[in-house]
């Protein structure tokens, strides 16, 4: 790996300002937001490998954060912050597989002890991770740079479909349900109402490109990546 990326959420920006300049240490690039919701929206643009968020602020709390982004991302290192040590937050916390709980205000050794526990485990991880998916002998999926090649020629893919790929080879063992993928799909498009049909729309499109075997159907629940390895 020769680059690590983090999003900073954290609404005071004082704070922000000053953690921004620590973090450079230890990363390549560094993205920030200033509330939950700008904060889904840059996890969302970016996939960064680190995530640090404050648990109180506004318009998505951190945990809730947290939990949204748990629900499609298992592999995402996240670092939680907060001014108070609520017992039951910590516990809620705890069953989000975090790095480290944080209690402010922040010690830089603690955040270091945190970040190099994070690097160390992503390095573990990239070493053996599959980024190539074989869809049938000749179709591929390559999550690396988002493309379906046949033969060597890449197949063309719309947005939504590259977006529909991306999420559903996350975790070849997991069904992701309708709703989870609209809301992943459409997250730009916030007046966009809530329609099965248009994800089962999308996956019969994308079909008719790769192998129609390789995007399980779950009946009654969503779909299941199904590569070959």
């Amino acid at each position: 790996m020769n680059s690590l990326t983090l999003l900073y959420i954290e609404d005071d920006q004082d704070i922000q300002t000053i953690y921004s300049n620590y973090l450079q240490e230890f990363i390549t690039t560094l993205y920030c937001a200033k509330d939950g919701e700008e904060g889904y929206e840059r996890y969302l643009e970016t996939k960064p490998d680190i995530i640090l968020l404050d648990i109180n602020m506004p318009k998505l709390d951190g945990l809730s954060l947290a939990k949204k982004i748990r629900q499609i991302d298992k592999k995402v290192k996240i670092i939680i912050t907060t001014s108070y040590a609520e017992q039951d937050k910590l516990l809620e916390a705890i069953e989000l597989y975090l790095i480290k709980y944080i209690l402010k205000p922040i010690e830089p050794e603690i955040l270091k002890e945190a970040l190099n526990r994070a690097i160390e485990e992503i390095h573990q991880e990239h070493s053996g991770e599959e980024t190539l998916f074989l869809l049938d002998k000749e179709v591929t999926w390559d999550t690396k740079v988002e493309k379906v090649l046949k033969e060597g020629t890449e197949i063309k893919l719309t947005k939504n479909e590259r977006r529909l790929l991306s999420l559903l080879s996350t975790d070849k063992n997991r069904v992701f349900t309708f709703f989870e993928i609209f809301d992943y799909i459409s997250h730009h498009d916030f007046d966009k109402e809530y329609d099965a049909n248009q994800i089962r729309a999308l996956v019969k499109l994308i079909r008719k490109k790769i192998p129609k075997e390789a995007i399980l159907n779950v009946y009654g629940e969503g779909y299941r990546f199904n590569p070959l390895n």
